[in-house]
């Protein structure tokens, strides 16, 4: 393997234009702005790249809600989306981590991150950040791309720097040996009633880091056809609702949504008067499966079009021939053994689920009523446990056609359809669900007041739960579309603020990484850690925002000797 990974390094001959420590400016779009950063630049296939992320306001948009979900993700020059997430935004400040997946292709990649709202203005105002990953286990490098126009680029670290950095670091030595415990001295020095918006530390491989940063070309400033509102609730899912053979837009339109397995809910909304559906959503972790389905009003021919969730609009990011000097080879392969060791020990830095599972509670609480069919004798049909016992449902006909309702006192209760669940998942076809066998029914859960819902209003809830969660054999509509959906990204752990196990080899390639580093304004802070096993030049970097939403970057560099 280690024949390998210097192969790869060998390969590497040109240069390529990347971030100062993922640092990038951008302008800013109108309404919300991201100034993204990352803990380093150069990465090894399989790692996790660590980010921190603040989200700055426009003056137009001061009396309005924040955006609460960034949508951050690694794509090639091309624009093609090799990892994404989520991340809550809280303060004004998200961060997380991306995993990079083993076999890709060794190369240029760029981080980039925005909100939903800044969708509408296009990808020419989201930051990109220059990333190099060296893939040991593939030989095939990147090709150049040189893009449509040439791209703007400034050197030597311009606008990078506040020109006044209040930001100041030192340190009790300037080398150490492997395993030495490092005290890191950091301040701010503002004048009084001065703040910092956010902070960001990481300390890294020297040769990790790389100075410059690109432009996003004229071509690239293209604005979305779509309005995309502020997620200012939580994460959303949008769609349309149209006609399958017309392809006409269905307003006024109910669609209902349920998140199926242990984290069970359900919400409805009506179209609007283009079609168009908006779901907020739980702050849920990880990937959970959908179902949405149209009323049955719609009608046979419906068909429901979710968005994607990320931006679709092309793009193409500029670079050259991939490089790496000889220093950054070295680094590279030191870094790739490292890895090596952590894929190995399996040290694991990233809670994929963070949130404690609810249970299998349903959304809508403690039932006033369960019927549980195995308490009475076997009835031949669903109709005869709901009119034939002391429930509080009714199966009742007009026109020819069978519908529930919900018995209860409450006022305007019999104004609205009762809400019909089977498994959670809503049905409004009375006659799918009485056709069903009574043996494949557990029990019978009801609400006998009117419930809201999204922006429905029901009358009741009738919660069908089947014996073995299979929806009871009911042949769900055609018109419903099951989706695995990704909500909220997991938890990226702290870097670095542990101890090293003495028999355990150290495998950091960051060694310290804090995405939100709180600094008191003229209040020295002090951070210690231990010095890695690996020799080396490496670099602190304390970066962050100022009030009036400038980035501001401090670094100094220690050396690791044996």
């Amino acid at each position: 393997m280690n024949n390998r990974i210097l192969q790869i390094l060998l390969l590497i001959i040109l240069p390529v234009t990347s971030g100062f420590s993922g640092r990038q400016i951008m302008n800013p779009s109108p309404g919300e702005s991201v100034i993204l950063f990352s803990d380093r630049n150069l990465y090894i296939a399989g790692e996790p790249i660590y980010f921190s992320a603040f989200l700055l306001r426009g003056e137009e948009m001061a009396d309005t809600l924040q955006s609460r979900v960034l949508y951050c993700e690694l794509i090639t020059p091309e624009g093609g989306r090799i990892s994404a997430g989520k991340f809550l935004v809280e303060d004004s400040h998200a961060s997380g981590s991306l995993t990079l997946p083993g076999d890709m292709m060794t190369g240029t990649y760029y981080l980039r991150a925005y909100t939903r709202f800044m969708r509408n203005y296009g990808p020419g105002h989201y930051p990109n950040i220059g990333i190099k990953i060296i893939s040991p286990q593939r030989n095939e490098v990147q090709e150049a791309n040189h893009g449509t126009e040439a791209k703007e680029s400034l050197t030597d670290g311009d606008n990078l720097h506040h020109s006044d950095n209040p930001l100041s670091i030192s340190t009790d030595k300037s080398c150490y040996t492997p395993r030495d415990s490092m005290h890191i001295f950091l301040e701010a020095d503002l004048t009084s009633g001065s703040s910092l918006r956010g902070l960001c530390l990481s300390v890294v491989p020297e040769e990790s880091v790389f100075d410059g940063f690109t432009r996003p070309q004229m071509s690239d400033l293209v604005i979305s056809d779509r309005y995309h509102n502020i997620e200012s609730r939580g994460i959303s899912i949008t769609g349309t609702l149209t006609e399958q053979t017309t392809g006409r837009s269905l307003p006024y339109k109910r669609v209902s949504l349920s998140i199926l397995g242990e984290e069970k809910d359900f919400m409805a909304m009506h179209t609007d008067s283009a079609g168009h559906f908006f779901f907020s959503l739980p702050d849920h972790r990880g990937a959970k499966d959908l179902f949405l389905c149209p009323e049955k009003a719609a009608g046979p021919d419906s068909k429901i079009l979710v968005d994607n969730d990320y931006c679709t609009i092309p793009v193409t990011l500029s670079t050259g021939i991939f490089e790496l000097s000889a220093e950054e080879r070295a680094a590279a392969f030191r870094m790739a053994l490292n890895e090596q060791l952590e894929a190995y020990f399996h040290i694991d830095t990233v809670q994929q689920l963070s949130a404690e599972p609810r249970g299998s509670r349903a959304f809508y609480g403690i039932p006033d009523d369960i019927l549980v069919l195995d308490d009475y004798i076997e009835l031949p049909t669903l109709e005869e446990y709901f009119n034939g016992l002391p429930t509080m449902v009714r199966v009742r006909r007009s026109k020819g056609e069978k519908y529930f309702k919900v018995i209860g006192t409450q006022a305007g209760l019999n104004n609205f359809d009762p809400l019909l669940l089977v498994d959670l998942v809503a049905v409004d076809d009375p006659a799918r669900v009485l056709a069903v066998s009574p043996s494949k029914i557990s029990r019978i859960e009801v609400i006998n007041q009117l419930y809201l819902k999204g922006d429905e209003t029901f009358g009741g809830i009738i919660s069908i739960i089947s014996r073995h969660g299979d929806f009871a054999g009911i042949d769900l509509p055609e018109s419903g579309i099951f989706l695995n959906y990704g909500f909220l990204a997991g938890e990226a752990l702290p870097v670095g603020q542990a101890p090293l196990t003495e028999n355990c080899p150290d495998t950091r390639n960051t060694l310290f990484w804090d995405p939100d580093f709180r600094l008191a304004i003229n209040e020295p802070a002090k951070v210690s850690l231990t010095v890695p096993d690996t020799p080396g030049r490496f670099l602190i970097i304390l970066a962050g925002v100022t009030p009036d939403g400038e980035r501001i970057i401090q670094s100094l560099p220690f050396e690791v000797r044996k």
